[in-house]
């Protein structure tokens, strides 16, 4: 595997934009206001995981955190469980930065996720997702019809 490389800097307003408008589609259980803050624990990189990849990130590992340790905690968990699995490692500099909510690091971390997600969604980079648990359908008389997609 390569080695972690620190995330690449932002080149222009308009990608910046651009990342904040992808980060704003997801729904994060918390509004964002400083973003850098915002994200130092790691609680709202790892809803936008779980959003895109579903079965990757177990959301209960994850606890809001004020302490560095927890954080760094955080970080390392998501950084060995889930991003490895889709081919991305952080560097330990860039958990650093993210950490202590260093100005611009977490949008160069959100930015190769963006990468990623998008390659995901476009074929071109395979992640394992750990297969969903499968559990028998046996159907009774009593239960209710499932509720219709839509």
């Amino acid at each position: 595997a390569d080695a972690p490389q620190v995330a690449p800097p932002i080149e222009s307003d308009e990608e910046l934009q651009k990342l904040y408008n992808w980060v704003d589609e997801t729904p994060l259980s918390r509004p964002k206001r400083n973003i850098s803050r915002d994200f130092a624990d790691g609680v709202l990189f790892a809803e936008i995981l779980n959003h895109h990849f579903p079965r990757l990130v177990e959301m209960h590992n994850y606890s809001a955190a004020n302490s560095h340790t927890q954080k760094l905690y955080n970080w390392n968990t998501l950084n060995t469980k889930v991003l490895k699995k889709i081919g991305y490692t952080l560097h330990q500099q860039d958990i650093e930065d993210v950490a202590k909510a260093a100005p611009g690091a977490i949008e160069r971390i959100l930015n190769v996720l963006c990468d990623k997600v998008s390659q995901v969604q476009e074929g071109q980079l395979r992640y394992r997702a750990p297969a969903a648990p499968v559990v028998p359908r046996v159907a009774t008389a009593s239960e209710p019809p499932p509720p219709h997609a839509g």
